[in-house]
């Protein structure tokens, strides 16, 4: 309590503009923590955490060795990811086009009859020794993951599925892939699970479903033909299944199959907050460090610069004999990074003298004339007019 208490106190602090920015940047970090926890790259997070840590130290302490070495190790590290994650990266972004990224299922529905079809079929399987292995996708897409196959497009039943994984079968050493009531696939070859000494006891179909499933957030249901025994797989996990009614629970739960009885609006705000909950909290709780560290302890600095006046459009027949002053007196307020990093020539006055006379022109300086960037405020300037001289350009 007392740490919501905290951060709502605070997010009173941030002014409307940085909500925005926090906004964004924590959006950036739930994309980058979902691709981490889809790719079971967690190593990455922690190797990534420690150099942030580390650049942070050293900025802070301004340790001029560590901070020139860890700079570029930041810069190493984001090549040697991008090469090594090159696939994944590619999913990924494919995912988020997708659209299923803003989606509150898991997956297609599937519909109490067609699962009850398919444990049927599972366990007659089971109880024959007929060998099987049944792909339902979650949210990440498996095309770059599945190799060969056979479109059938085709209503689940049982007969079909017996047929498919028949010993006579052309493709009943593959999988079949289940979207909704239909099989979309069948005789689909699977990517192994990458660590061979943990399935070692186990044949090459668990293989295959522990290897799709520790690659993506699918789930596949395995059929020993050894044993007979029926198991389930996910996250890269094995689990033996005892029932047809524990396979019918597992099946209807990770479809994300919403209850009747609540309403659509209740049912979809639940979802939202349901789906990847710490990692949304994780997201928000690194934006507002970022913020707090990056942006608010920074502080806010006002400053003056005495900008030159820069008169634009001039007359080709007249010259400008002086400027009085010469120059504009302008301040600033910004954050103090930005202020530091912020180049001469980010602040200028500039004046249209395409209307100038011959002689004496006085002119008002107003906030038109002055150009800031757009992460500055500008607070104040003087003076507010300028004594321009001009006569005319001689001929040559």
């Amino acid at each position: 309590m007392e740490l919501i208490t905290y951060i709502s106190k605070l997010v009173s602090f941030i002014p409307i503009k940085d909500m925005f920015d926090v906004l964004i940047i924590t959006v950036c970090i739930y994309f980058v923590l979902v691709f981490i926890k889809q790719t079971r790259s967690f190593f990455i997070l922690g190797a990534l955490a420690s150099l942030l840590i580390l650049n942070f130290i050293a900025q802070t302490f301004d340790l001029t060795l560590t901070r020139q070495l860890v700079a570029p190790l930041l810069t190493l590290f984001i090549a040697i990811f991008v090469i090594v994650f090159q696939p994944e990266i590619r999913k990924f972004f494919k995912w988020i086009s997708s659209g299923r990224i803003t989606s509150f299922k898991k997956t297609l529905s599937v519909p109490e009859n067609t699962i009850q079809t398919i444990v049927r079929a599972v366990f007659t399987m089971a109880k024959q020794r007929v060998g099987a292995i049944l792909v339902l996708p979650g949210e990440f897409p498996l095309d770059d993951l599945l190799e060969g196959g056979f479109p059938l497009n085709g209503q689940i039943t049982a007969s079909i599925m017996l047929s498919i994984f028949d010993s006579s079968s052309p493709g009943h050493d593959g999988a079949v892939l289940i979207e909704g009531s239909q099989i979309k696939f069948f005789g689909l070859h699977l990517p192994l699970a990458r660590d061979f000494n943990e399935y070692r006891r186990v044949g090459t179909r668990h293989r295959a479903g522990a290897g799709i499933t520790e690659r993506t957030d699918a789930m596949a249901i395995i059929v020993s033909e050894e044993r007979g025994e029926v198991s389930v797989s996910t996250k890269g996990k094995l689990t033996k299944v005892a029932t047809a009614e524990e396979l019918a629970d597992i099946i209807a739960k990770f479809t994300g199959d919403e209850p009747k009885n609540i309403p659509l609006k209740k049912s979809l705000v639940y979802q939202f907050f349901k789906k990847n909950r710490i990692l949304k909290v994780a997201a928000v709780a690194l934006g507002l460090s970022f913020w707090f560290f990056m942006v608010y302890k920074a502080g806010v600095i006002k400053i003056s610069y005495s900008v030159p006046v820069e008169y634009r459009y001039v007359n080709p027949s007249m010259v400008i004999v002086n400027s009085l002053p010469d120059s504009i007196s302008v301040t600033v307020t910004g954050n103090n990074t930005d202020i530091v990093n912020m180049k001469k020539d980010d602040i200028k006055v500039i004046v249209d003298a395409s209307k100038f006379i011959i002689g004496e022109n006085d002119i008002v300086v107003g906030i038109k004339n002055i150009q800031t960037p757009s992460y500055i405020e500008l607070n104040n300037f003087t003076p507010k007019t300028v004594k321009v001289k001009t006569t005319e350009k001689s001929p040559n």
